[in-house]
């Protein structure tokens, strides 16, 4: 909260900080007038023209009048907030060519998730994420950048991957929605992203979920291979589930058909199928299973 109130304070673009409280809730937008009522200054008045037109809430309607006679006593230049019409200093909708991009693992179990917001013509607000398999989102870089800089950024990440990786377009609103569940699962980087996600609402994006996938229009001539070729197409390659405790329980694995006794083979296969569901008990293990079914 306190870095929107900075933005709308001293805004780079007074009207993409207007578009960002269109997808606040009722509390968010309470939150954020309230902490207006002690910033006197033009900027704020030119945001409050701009948010009121596209407002119904009564409460908060009423409240944002308020607040404009509250500048205009201090000396600041307001008008009547209009209610009909375009509202004042919106400037023209441009059409935005938001981007979205995305690797598989690595040999680390991470890759890379980026976000590019187009805030006006060729200029971007970037979102650059690095995600581990099981910590979640670990790394964020966020900046301003041209469009010749992401195409830059996007350039040096395809020329480094081998045979066995993968720098791909995808959907916007998919990156975002990716960036911010790692998010979520790391604990890091919350209000980055939660201020990305407000910024991006009205951003319209045929997938913005994994389950949309299956909205999207297949070609009539597209043969879908075996799920055994799929899994072992060269980009799987580098993907490795690990655990603190790998290399103990292989050991402990193969040992169990190794006792001073000769076991029979069905009785040694009925150890190993035991050993395997107790290691998929193991907390730790259980997780990265879970995060494991949702990705293949």
């Amino acid at each position: 909260m306190k870095e929107m109130l900075k933005n709308i304070e001293n805004p780079a673009d007074v009207s993409d900080q207007a578009a960002g409280f269109r997808g606040l809730s009722k509390k968010e937008k309470l939150d954020i007038l309230e902490g207006l009522r002690h910033i006197k200054n033009n900027n704020i008045a030119a945001y409050l023209h701009l948010v009121y037109p596209d407002e119904t809430d009564k409460e908060i309607r009423k409240r944002i009048r308020a607040l404009l006679h509250k500048l205009k006593t201090a000396g600041i230049h307001t008008e009547e907030p209009k209610t009909t019409g375009e509202p004042v200093l919106r400037k023209k909708e441009e059409k935005r060519n938001h981007k979205g991009f995305m690797s598989n693992y690595d040999d680390f179990n991470t890759r890379v998730v980026i976000s590019a917001y187009e805030i006006k013509q060729n200029h971007y607000i970037l979102l650059n994420g690095t995600i581990h398999f099981t910590y979640g989102l670990v790394e964020l870089l966020t900046a301003p950048v041209s469009k010749h800089d992401l195409e830059g950024i996007v350039r040096q990440y395809r020329n480094g991957t081998g045979n066995n990786m993968v720098f791909v377009d995808t959907a916007f609103q998919y990156a975002g929605f990716i960036l911010e569940e790692e998010s979520r699962k790391s604990g890091r980087y919350r209000e980055e992203m939660s201020y990305a996600r407000r910024s991006a609402l009205h951003v319209k994006d045929p997938v913005q979920k994994p389950e949309y996938i299956y909205t999207l229009n297949i070609p009539v001539t597209t043969h879908t291979p075996d799920i055994d070729k799929i899994l072992n197409h060269a980009i799987f390659a580098p993907f490795k589930l690990t655990w603190s405790s790998l290399e103990e329980d292989k050991k402990d694995f193969n040992d169990l058909g190794n006792s001073a006794i000769v076991l029979p083979p069905y009785m040694v296969e009925e150890k190993r199928q035991a050993f395997l569901k107790t290691l998929l008990e193991k907390d730790e293990f259980k997780a990265q299973v879970t995060y494991y079914e949702a990705y293949a």
